[in-house]
């Protein structure tokens, strides 16, 4: 069982999971990511470019600058 202080569970429906199986794939040509890791690496890739596709750099509910 997974350290609970550490890990975290999240719930995904069917066509999300299969959308990222299929990044899992792609995003390191050669290496197949779990779903873990393609989720962590999405992730940060995000953080580390707010301003790609679909962000415009506010915080929707407060419209603060993120």
């Amino acid at each position: 069982m997974a350290d609970v202080t550490k890990y975290r569970n999240i719930s995904l429906n069917h066509s999300t999971y299969s959308r990222l199986d299929k990044l899992s794939r792609s995003i390191t040509p050669g290496i197949r990511l779990s779903i873990s890791k393609t989720v962590e690496s999405l992730v940060s890739d995000r953080e580390s470019n707010p301003h790609k596709q679909g962000t415009n750099g506010y915080d929707d509910k407060s419209k603060n600058k993120i």
